[in-house]
């Protein structure tokens, strides 16, 4: 029996995926703040830490010697993301 355990892998993929959960939340409080001169820098690392979330989800589903809760929490979060980022992308269309 293979002892399971949670590795650096798992944590490096919740802290990203909460990182860009604050970026989407911060993303207007900061961008009023430095008159829009940080916006463009917050939604490249938004979307640049979406697709390494998804990456890192692949990576770490796929391995076997690994506790599965932590990358689980972190899945769910990024899908959240994901939805928050398609329904702004919706609406924004749809507005503009």
């Amino acid at each position: 029996m293979i002892v399971k355990y949670h590795k650096w892998k798992s944590y490096i993929f919740l802290l990203i995926s909460l990182l860009v959960t604050a970026s989407l939340f911060l993303l207007d409080p900061i961008s009023r703040a430095t008159s829009e001169m940080a916006a463009p820098m917050m939604i490249a690392f938004i979307g640049v830490g979406t697709i390494i979330s998804f990456s890192m989800a692949i990576i770490n589903f796929s391995t076997l010697t690994e506790k599965k809760v932590v990358p689980a929490i972190a899945l769910t979060v990024t899908i959240f993301n994901t939805l928050f980022i398609i329904l702004f992308l919706i609406i924004g269309f749809n507005i503009a």
